[in-house]
């Protein structure tokens, strides 16, 4: 009989504790204020992009023959920090190329995130990577 009482007890001080706690989890798509990258001196967010791909990413170089043009759909969340998560492929062109262009997503520096109602959210982006612009580093060089 104490024992019961004691988790009836453990549980109500649990349900109210956390009860006032608020996880925001809401993912938006078109937050009133879009997030954007900056990087380097670039002044927009297509610009900034491609610049740190052309930077950062690195062509394997089984493909550097093959002669890909297209674009791949990347998809991830920018945090309220501005960090990505969830990064994810939509739409690729070829396994090692797709794979390339994730990993050098995933490194990609601090965003400045969305904002809705003058607060930071998390917000859902899908990016178009053009492969005819991606010709950075040989890999292993």
């Amino acid at each position: 009989m104490k024992k019961i009482v004691l988790i009836i007890l453990i549980n109500c001080f649990l349900f109210l504790f956390c009860k006032g706690q608020k996880v925001d989890t809401m993912i938006y798509i078109l937050p009133e204020v879009a997030p954007t990258f900056k990087y380097d001196t670039c002044t927009n967010l297509v610009s900034s992009v491609k610049e740190y791909f052309m930077d950062n990413y690195k062509m394997p170089k089984i493909l550097i023959d093959n002669g890909y043009a297209g674009r791949v759909f990347v998809e991830f969340v920018i945090e309220k920090d501005g960090y990505l998560s969830n990064v994810k492929l939509c739409r690729g062109i070829d396994e090692a190329l797709d794979k390339t262009v994730i990993e050098t997503i995933k490194t990609m520096p601090q965003w400045i995130p969305g904002i809705n109602n003058e607060k930071n959210v998390r917000t859902k982006l899908i990016l178009p990577i053009s492969i005819h612009w991606l010709y950075g580093r040989i890999e292993d060089e």
